[in-house]
């Protein structure tokens, strides 16, 4: 579900690129019926094979789109039917990718574009104020939160713990009293090893730095036989 405003943005975008394909494709073929009409128009005027001035001036005048005006030629071309060569005249726009985009209807596109932005702005303005909420639905000490299995600082970040190390935080964080005994930690991370005290030695050691890196706490020993999650 946290994802899902920014599945309905992408695809608010995604509407609003198609559409503004959609109207460009349109105009282009707007433009290229425009000159190839003013063609025919200019050969039913000026007829002969010969392309003088007058037919593209015709040709011209006869374009009803006022940008192409400037742009707009006729091509001759040579191409091969019957296995034999020919000429033919072609209509040419010349106009750029600019152009063609001035000249489509993008209003349905600017206007998605929009509603995407102010979604997405809206988005993120409820996920902030509702951060602290979301918070508070875990289990909170000392800046640290403990909520759907992970742990967090009272901003949102995520802190970032091996097993072991998550195991042991959250054996701090559970405990009303925030005190773990030795052997307490030993038996439940260690069960079937003997003598553990090495290794929660640094385990306890890795993970201090990490406590008092992202929270108002530290862990505190007592002479080896307990430890304890306390302010600083």
């Amino acid at each position: 579900m946290k994802k899902l405003p920014f599945i309905i943005f992408c695809f608010i975008m995604l509407c609003a690129f198609g559409a503004g394909m959609n109207s460009y494709h349109r105009t282009e073929s707007m433009i290229a019926n425009d000159v190839n009409r003013a063609l025919e128009t200019a050969l039913q005027q000026m007829p002969g094979n010969v392309v003088t001035t007058d037919t593209i001036q015709c040709y011209r005048n006869s374009l009803t789109i006022a940008e192409l005006k400037d742009t707009a030629c006729i091509v001759i071309r040579t191409v091969r039917r019957n296995d034999r060569l020919q000429t033919e005249l072609v209509a040419e726009a010349n106009c750029g990718f600019l152009t063609v985009l001035k000249l489509s209807d993008q209003k349905a596109s600017s206007s998605l574009f929009f509603i995407g932005i102010l979604w997405l702005i809206g988005s993120l303005w409820y996920i902030k104020r509702k951060k602290p909420e979301l918070l508070m639905q875990g289990l909170s000490y000392g800046g640290i939160v403990f909520c759907n299995d992970k742990f967090l600082t009272h901003t949102g970040k995520l802190i970032h713990l091996t097993p072991m190390q998550h195991s042991l935080l959250e054996m701090f964080m559970t405990s009303e009293t925030h005190t773990l005994s030795k052997k307490e930690i030993c038996e439940r991370l260690w069960p079937k090893k003997p003598d553990a005290s090495d290794t929660l030695y640094t385990l306890v050691r890795r993970i201090k730095p990490i406590v008092e890196a992202n929270s108002s706490l530290k862990i505190e020993s007592d002479r080896g036989r307990s430890y304890t999650l306390v302010y600083r």
